[in-house]
């Protein structure tokens, strides 16, 4: 791993002795302005000490009004990953997380740890948009730990949610306001120009392509390439369709089951058991008693179907952990409600004696100002709700508000190369919006990657189809065919596994791995 500084003194070196170039173009290095950064201090998540402590960090001060250029300045939060080749290509890669409200300097690291052969000729460059992380967050956690089972209604919930957010909003130092998208992708073009970049790699997951997409129709000529996980186009409202997209997935789900022998064998009455168990909690949620999964525990709690309903959609951005959810259900049906929230826990990849990660009120300024100031009448479904509109839109009648640019939400049209991912299952930002998208980008393509729900960046052979991309920017001529081997892992028909009879008496196990959720770095809201 190259040092920066030993980069500086080769640089300044090799421009007095031309036996240095040894036939590389000098054009091609990079010669960022490093100078602006420091090392990293280490990171309280040990997993990514290694990968940090080569970083850069530091901030870049600019004005929270834009637009008036003047009053209260931000710091915003910049780490540098260094890419691991000697010789580095000019343009890196601006990675933009998801929620909205996830900070890119407390994810990027975890997530390019698993993309090496992305950063291998790249540099990565992590901005905390505006209101999240250590640029200037709006969060706003509980100040008491959030119980794993309440006791409160999910209406009673609700109510404190929004007591607790107006109690918020009265103690930042911050106009909510001028915390939307529009105004966060002028800050990270400015991040672009600070550090002595031209052209940048977009890369962006959930609510990250929506950025990505905004920055590109604000500052196009500056872009080189993007790459849209899981895609959120401008013509997608956020908080619409969060009900209908997590029961087609669920439905999608229950087919597979009964496509595939053994689970139809072991589970004959999913669906009816599973529509006996939500009619049974809606009816009267249930008191019961679960033990923690990570400390053993005794948590005593009541469920409803709403809680179930949350639940599952989380778990269904999971490929590997949504295998459990027939059984999971199996077992709720008679009464055993921990391998559900067990199931849950792993997906949430935290505590409840740990904060949640996400800036819920930068949440609630890019949604009140964006996509639920057009949402009146939600989408419904069977089976599940919609937490997004029922949890913020109450929260958006007195939060502060943005002005939008005209024409927003009108498709963003480009001739970039753009590589959009999306997964098959994926219950909240499914295929037919990458669909969507990909029809005003002339210079795209859409790979559906089978038997993957939220985020499909670390499955099966899509690092190397990201890592061609950026290599080539000619999406047109990627080979993307590897993905159909992937497919959605056997579900899981006893707590031994993916069990399927052979003989009498003899069982096999199929083998697939299980990575949580917080692995696959899709924690967030979209």
């Amino acid at each position: 791993m190259r040092s920066f500084k030993s980069l500086a003194l080769l640089i300044s070196v090799c421009s007095l002795l031309a036996s240095c170039e040894l036939g590389i173009d000098q054009s091609t290095l990079v010669k960022p302005n490093y100078e602006v950064l420091a090392p990293c201090a280490r990171p309280d998540r040990a997993e990514a000490t290694s990968i940090v402590l080569e970083s850069l960090c530091g901030t870049l001060s600019v004005y929270e009004d834009r637009v008036s250029n003047s009053g209260r300045k931000i710091d915003l939060n910049i780490m540098l990953i260094p890419a691991t080749s000697s010789v580095v290509k000019p343009d890196p890669i601006f990675f933009l997380a998801g929620g909205p409200g996830q900070a890119a300097v407390e994810m990027g690291p975890l997530l390019f740890s698993r993309l090496s052969k992305l950063r291998r000729e790249r540099d990565v460059v992590l901005v905390d948009q505006r209101g999240t992380g250590l640029s200037n967050s709006l969060a706003c956690e509980p100040e008491e730990n959030t119980p794993m089972l309440d006791d409160l209604s999910y209406e009673e919930i609700l109510s404190v949610q929004q007591l607790m957010m107006r109690k918020c909003l009265g103690q930042y130092d911050a106009n909510p306001a001028l915390y939307a998208t529009p105004i966060a992708m002028d800050d990270l073009n400015e991040v672009r120009t600070s550090l002595g970049y031209r052209d940048i790699n977009l890369y962006g997951i959930s609510y990250g392509t929506r950025a990505a997409l905004v920055y590109l129709r604000r500052h196009e000529s500056s872009v080189r390439s993007v790459i849209l996980d899981s895609v959120v186009p401008m013509s997608m409202k956020v908080g619409e369709m969060v009900a209908v997209d997590a029961q087609a997935s669920f439905e999608m789900l229950l087919a597979d089951c009964q496509a595939q022998v053994h689970c139809a064998e072991a589970f004959p009455q999913f669906e009816q058991h599973f529509n006996t168990l939500m009619d049974r909690l809606k009816d009267s949620p249930e008191a019961v008693t679960i033990v923690h999964p990570r400390t053993g525990e005794l948590i005593e709690g009541k469920l409803s179907d709403k809680n179930i309903a949350q639940m599952l959609r989380g778990i269904l951005y999971d490929r590997d952990l949504s295998t459990l959810i027939p059984l999971a259900i199996e077992e709720a049906y008679k009464g055993n409600y921990q391998p559900l929230v067990t199931s849950n826990f792993v997906f949430s990849g935290g505590d409840d004696n740990e904060s949640s990660g996400m800036s819920i009120g930068m949440m609630a300024s890019v949604l009140c100002s964006e996509d639920l100031s057009l949402v009146s009448t939600p989408g419904e479904a069977k089976n599940f709700d919609n937490p997004i509109y029922q949890s913020l839109k109450p929260v958006c009648e007195f939060w502060p508000k943005g002005t939008l640019p005209d024409g927003y939400f009108e498709p963003v049209s480009s001739d970039k190369p753009v590589l959009l991912l999306s997964g098959e299952f994926d219950p909240i930002t499914p295929p037919k919006y990458g669909w969507e998208a990909s029809a005003t980008l002339s210079n795209s393509e859409h790979v559906v990657v089978p038997g993957v729900g939220h985020a499909t960046s670390l499955r099966g052979c899509v690092p190397e189809i990201m890592r061609d991309f950026v290599e080539t920017i000619e999406p047109k001529q990627l080979s993307t065919s590897c993905v159909m081997n992937l497919d959605r892992p056997p579900f899981f028909t006893s707590f031994a596994g993916a069990v399927t009879s052979v003989n009498p008496g003899e069982q096999v196990a199929n083998e697939h791995s299980s990575n949580s959720a917080a692995e696959e770095m899709t924690e967030d809201t979209l």
